[in-house]
């Protein structure tokens, strides 16, 4: 990539280095995108768990029901 960036005086303008804060921002990224993953799975769990436990209450109605 070519440096077409220039300050006002039309001189190149320079990169500053990154800042060392970089590596501790892209572990704290990485430790929260492991916490969303883990929040992502445990909410899969209970809609599994709750409609697993709504699909029993279903079928225990029809029963009762077909007994009367």
């Amino acid at each position: 990539m070519s440096n077409n960036v220039v300050d006002l005086d039309g001189q190149p303008r320079e990169r500053p280095a990154p800042p060392v804060t970089d590596f501790w921002f892209a572990q704290l990224d990485q430790r929260l995108q492991r916490i969303e993953q883990m929040v992502d799975r445990l909410e899969w769990q209970f809609w599994i768990i709750a409609c697993g436990a709504f699909g029993v209450l279903v079928l225990e109605i029809v029963q009762a029901l077909s007994r009367a």
